[in-house]
Formats: structure tokens, C-alpha cells, sequence
């Protein structure tokens, strides 16, 4: 047995999501790219009623290409297609979903999608990225599949808590933090690093028990795009991941005491009013989530209370205005949860709760989407005329093209980039959130008048 070949197979197996999968049938060849996944050896595809899937079912005997576009390092192979059923119902489907997550969207859309298991049965070996050899033809026995058994993919401790704690949100952190501590008379870079990082890790936590919580209750399925899908891909068990998100929770309460203990004991209160929000957002009896109060809790949680708070550790005095400037952080924060929420319309309805896009229904999304996006960019214009924000501040209507591709999507459910309005929306929050803070910055150091 050819080990080092193998090894080769299972970087290229691993590396790659997509194949060019080649079947013969009675109406000729066809070829074409689908999402794969590896396990123990077995190589699983989704396909649509097309021209490979009526080859398929007629002859499975395939053929089957993957490489990355460049001919350095590849796998050619033969194998026995086997049909497993329809992709909503077999658990294999994970396998490809952990690691092509936009399969989901395909499974959603495309009626009857078929997941298949190929075992092969030969594969060619090429491997040219540091020397010339010749290419490794491997008949695969017992042997070979045990070998991939042996070699199976495993998730490192830190790739796993990269991805249950959703690292894509934390602008939503961020902003809040650097709005309310660049407004205040004096920054104290230690007390601001210690906010942001405290901040954080609550809002990890927060992330890890509110997937925890839709997973318990059924909402979060294999059709859901917006959790960490750690539990729902079966890569995390339910008992670590609760653990986690607990654990998060203890230390963001324990930065909390110190920064009560070098600012004062308002820190407390803020801090108390952030974790009931967080953390009945979806623990049951109050799951406000489910009662369309989402939205107002993530508002005041990401906009307002972290804000005051991040100002209140800077000077220990309490003020409104860091409360008013935070309000077009905080609907940039609705709307990234609203775009989440107006893909799952469907699903949310199913799983038994409401939020406020499935009370608007698809259209009335839409337009509270457009909304939130003109409150946005109209409180800062108010905010600079009344002189609560500098006139570098217009330097934020450089993100408005960013905006109205952000609208178009939303209203053409047709489009791919629909399911993805809620990392557009992560990305406009993002780069609007720098240019908010960096103007806030030049009005300190360069006001204008």
C-alpha cells in the first residue's frame, strides 16, 4: 500500500470542496462540477435531477476529477455510485455541508436533490508540487479505506471555538465600544483594550448559548445559514458547546469586576442589563427572540448600553450622548440581524416562533430593511448639524454605495447574494464602523469648524 500517495489523496480530499464527476448512461458522456465530501474513504455528492443523476441511476459506474484549477497536485478516479436518498433526510449530508456550506442554499432551492456515496474503486495519484514522479495508480482494497478511516478528519480544539463563537458578528462589538470611548474627554488606551476584550468574550458567549438554545428547540436545522452549525454538522457535542458558551460567560463577568473596581459601580448595572438581554435573548421563560423582541434587545445591547458603557469606564460620569451616537451602530446591528432573520422567514415560522420579519412577511421586510439602512445614514446627518459629530463624520457616506447594493439585494429573493444579506450587511456594518470611529478620531485631533 502506497502510504504516501494516500496522504497526498486525503490533503487534496481535504482541500477541495467541488469535483468534475464524469457518468456515462443510454443518452451519452456528461461532466460536470459538484460539492463533495470524504469520509472514510467514501467520496459523497449532491446532485439534481440532471443529466449526471439520470446517468447515475442508469449506470454507476463514474468517473471523477479533483484538483484546484492548477495541475500540481490531483486525484483521478473511478468508483460505484450508490443513491442514499433525498438530501433532507440523510445524515451523510452533513459531511459535505461542513465544508460547502453554500450546498445549503443549493438543497433549499433546487427540489429533489439526491445525496450520493461513491466508493471508489481505483484512484490515479498525482502529486508534481515539489518534484517530478510519476503519478500513483492505487487499487482500492480493505486496506486503502481503512487507512482513510484512520485518517479522518478532525477539527482542532481551536478551529472548533473559532467557529462555534461566530468571530464574523464582533464589529457589531467593536463599534459600539469605539464610539463610546472615542467621545469621551480623555482615552485610557489599557481601560479601552479591556472593554473591547471583555465585550467580546460576552458576546462570544452569548453567540455559543444562542445556538445552543435554537439547536435544543429544533430551530436551528440543516436548512438554517446564520448559526455556527458546530451542532447542527455534528462536529461539536452539545455538552462542550454548552460548556463553552458558559465558560465565556464566567470570564466576560469576571473583566467585568475589575473594570468595576478602576471605574466605578455602574459597570454593575450596565453590565447586568447587557446579560439579561444576552442571556435571555434565547434561554427560556422570556426567549425574547422568539417573541419578535430580538430586534430591540440587539439594539440596546449593541448600540446604547455597550456604548454608555465603554464611555462610563473612560470618565466614571454617566451621559446621553454617547446613548444618542450609538443609534446608527445600533440599527446597522438590527439590520444584520434582520437580514439573518428575512432568509429564515420560513424556517422560523416552522420551528413555532416570530420575529419581526416573519410578522412583516417578505415584502414588509424589504422595506423595514431600507428602513433601518435610512436611519442610519439620517442620524448621523442630524447628528453633525446639531454638532454632536464632527464634520469628518460625512466621511461615512463613502460606505452608502455599499448600502444600496445591500437594498437591491433585498429585494430579489432570486438572487444568491440574498441568502447572504446578513454577512453584506456584517460587511457594510464593519467598514461604516471604521469610517464612524476614524472621523471621531480626526475630530480630536484635527477639529473643524
Amino acid at each position: 500500500m502506497n502510504t504516501d500517495a494516500l496522504r497526498v489523496a486525503k490533503h487534496v480530499f481535504r482541500t477541495n470542496k467541488a469535483f468534475t464527476l464524469v457518468t456515462a448512461g443510454s443518452s451519452g458522456q456528461w461532466a460536470g462540477k459538484a460539492y463533495f465530501g470524504e469520509e472514510d474513504g467514501y467520496l459523497y455528492v449532491a446532485l439534481e435531477q440532471g443529466r449526471n443523476f439520470r446517468n447515475v441511476m442508469e449506470n454507476p459506474e463514474v468517473f471523477f476529477v479533483i484538483e484546484r484549477g492548477v495541475p500540481d497536485r490531483f486525484v483521478q478516479g473511478r468508483g460505484i455510485a450508490e443513491c442514499l436518498g433525498p438530501i433532507e433526510e440523510r445524515p451523510e449530508a452533513h459531511i459535505i455541508f461542513r465544508k460547502a456550506l453554500e450546498l445549503v442554499l443549493y438543497a433549499k432551492m433546487i427540489p429533489g436533490v439526491m445525496l450520493f456515496r461513491i466508493r471508489p474503486t481505483e484512484l490515479y495519484i498525482s502529486d508534481f508540487s515539489r518534484e517530478w514522479k510519476p503519478r500513483a495508480t492505487v487499487a482500492v482494497t480493505d486496506a486503502v479505506m481503512a487507512f482513510f478511516r484512520e485518517h479522518r478528519d478532525r477539527y482542532s480544539w481551536w478551529r472548533l471555538f473559532w467557529k462555534a463563537i461566530r468571530p464574523f458578528a464582533f464589529p457589531a462589538t467593536l463599534a459600539p465600544v469605539l464610539v463610546g470611548s472615542l467621545i469621551a474627554p480623555t482615552l485610557v488606551w489599557w481601560k479601552f483594550l479591556l472593554v473591547l476584550f471583555g465585550t467580546m468574550i460576552a458576546h462570544a458567549g452569548v453567540n455559543v448559548i444562542s445556538d445552543y438554545m435554537d439547536w435544543k428547540r429544533g430551530a436551528d436545522t440543516w436548512r438554517v445559514l446564520g448559526s455556527s452549525r458546530v451542532l447542527v454538522d455534528g462536529i461539536m457535542s452539545p455538552q462542550s458547546h454548552r460548556a463553552l458558551g458558559i465558560a465565556l460567560l464566567v470570564v466576560a463577568a469576571t473583566i467585568g469586576a475589575v473594570l468595576v473596581t478602576v471605574s466605578g459601580p455602574a459597570v454593575w448595572l450596565l453590565m447586568a442589563l447587557g446579560a439579561a438581554i444576552g442571556i435571555f435573548y434565547t434561554v427560556p421563560p422570556i426567549g425574547l427572540k422568539y417573541r419578535a423582541l430580538g430586534d430591540l434587545a440587539v439594539f440596546l445591547a449593541f448600540g446604547p448600553l455597550m456604548a454608555l458603557g465603554a464611555y462610563y469606564v473612560q470618565t466614571a460620569s454617566l451621559d446621553w450622548l454617547p446613548v444618542w451616537l450609538s443609534i446608527p451602530i445600533g440599527l446597522l446591528t438590527i439590520a444584520i440581524l434582520h437580514g439573518n432573520n428575512y432568509r429564515d422567514i420560513a424556517e422560523d415560522r416552522a420551528a413555532g416562533y416570530h420575529t419581526v420579519a416573519s410578522l412583516l412577511g417578505p415584502r414588509g421586510s424589504a422595506y423595514y430593511y431600507v428602513a433601518l439602512l435610512a436611519g442610519v445614514y439620517l442620524s448621523v446627518l442630524l447628528f453633525i448639524w446639531l454638532g454632536w459629530l464632527p464634520l469628518w463624520a460625512l466621511v461615512v457616506l463613502l460606505t452608502f454605495p455599499l448600502a444600496w447594493r445591500n437594498i437591491r439585494v433585498a429585494f430579489n429573493h432570486a438572487r444568491v447574494a440574498f441568502s447572504f444579506l446578513d454577512l453584506l450587511t456584517a460587511q457594510l456594518h464593519l467598514l461604516f464602523s471604521l469610517a464612524l470611529a476614524a472621523s471621531l478620531a480626526l475630530g480630536r485631533a484635527v477639529p473643524l469648524h
